[in-house]
C-alpha cells in the first residue's frame, strides 16, 4: 500500500517538476533574448540608427574577442554591449539541445539564437527545386539585415524603417529539431518563417516542446516574449510581425 501511495504521489509530482524545470529554462532563456535586445538598441543607436547585417561586413575592431572569422556576424556586432562569446555555452537557451559553433565548412554559425534578417521570406536569393514543386524567384527582404557583399543592391535598415518596434521580431529562439532529422547539427543563426512542413522541408524542422512549448523572441523595441512555434513561424498568424513595413507580404511566403 505503501509503495503504490508513493507511487501515485510521483506521478503526480513529476508533470509539475518538468514544467518547473522548463519554465526555469524559458526564463533563463528570456534574460539572454532581453540583454541581446538591449544590446542590439545600443548598437543601432552607435551605427547611424542602422541595424547590422546578419553577416558582412566584417569588424577588425573585433578580432581579437571574438576571432577574426566571425567578425562578419550580427552576433560578433553585439560584443561591445554584450560581451559573451557566441562558442560559450553561457550565450545559449538551456533548452536548446544543438551544436554552438562559428562559421565552419562554408555553414553559418550553429546556436540557440537567430536573427530576423530576411522577414518572411526565406534565406535565400530565390529557391528553385522539381522535386518538391517549387519555383520562386524573389530579390526583396523586409527583415532588419540580409547579408551584405558588393554587389547587392540591399543597403542596412534604418531604425526609422521600421514601422512598429513593438511588434517586429528582431532575436529569437532558432528551429532546431535533432541533427538526425534536419541533417545538421544546429540551429542556423538566422531565424526563418514559414515552411512548416517538416516531409518537405526537414532542414527547418523545430522541436516544439522546447521549454514550455514556447519560443522566446525579443522585438525591436526591446521587450521579449513567447508564443507556440507552431503560431510564431505561421506566415498566416504573424507574417506582419516578421517585416519593418509591418505588412504581411505574402508573395514572399515559400508553399507548403
Amino acid at each position: 500500500m505503501v509503495i503504490a501511495v508513493i507511487g501515485i504521489l510521483a506521478a503526480l509530482l513529476l508533470p509539475a517538476l518538468s514544467w518547473a524545470k522548463a519554465q526555469s529554462r524559458s526564463t533563463t532563456c528570456k534574460n539572454h533574448l532581453r540583454q541581446m535586445g538591449m544590446a542590439l538598441q545600443m548598437y543601432v543607436h552607435e551605427h547611424e540608427n542602422k541595424y547590422p547585417y546578419c553577416a558582412n561586413p566584417s569588424d577588425h575592431s573585433l578580432d581579437d574577442s571574438v576571432g577574426p572569422a566571425n567578425t562578419r556576424y550580427w552576433w560578433a556586432k553585439l560584443w561591445p554591449y554584450y560581451p559573451v562569446k557566441w562558442t560559450d555555452a553561457a550565450y545559449h537557451c538551456p533548452g536548446y539541445k544543438g551544436a554552438i559553433a562559428g562559421p565552419h565548412d562554408s555553414h553559418a554559425p550553429y546556436g540557440s539564437y537567430g536573427y530576423n534578417a530576411f522577414g518572411v521570406a526565406p534565406p535565400f536569393v530565390g529557391y528553385i527545386d522539381a522535386s518538391r514543386g517549387i519555383d520562386i524567384q524573389f530579390t526583396n527582404w523586409f527583415g532588419l539585415g540580409p547579408q551584405c557583399h558588393p554587389k547587392s543592391r540591399l543597403r542596412a535598415v534604418s531604425e526609422s524603417q521600421v514601422i512598429v518596434p513593438s511588434e517586429m521580431i528582431a532575436l529569437g529562439d532558432s528551429r532546431f529539431l535533432s541533427g538526425n532529422a534536419i541533417g545538421i547539427p544546429g540551429g542556423a543563426d538566422v531565424l526563418t518563417c514559414g515552411v512548416l512542413n517538416r516531409i518537405k522541408f526537414p532542414e527547418f524542422s523545430f522541436d516544439p516542446a522546447r521549454h514550455g512549448r514556447n519560443y522566446n523572441h525579443a522585438f525591436c523595441d526591446g521587450h521579449v516574449s513567447a508564443m507556440n512555434p507552431w503560431v510564431l513561424f505561421n506566415p498566416t498568424n504573424t507574417a506582419a510581425m516578421w517585416n519593418y513595413d509591418h505588412q504581411p507580404h505574402s508573395e514572399l511566403w515559400i508553399p507548403e
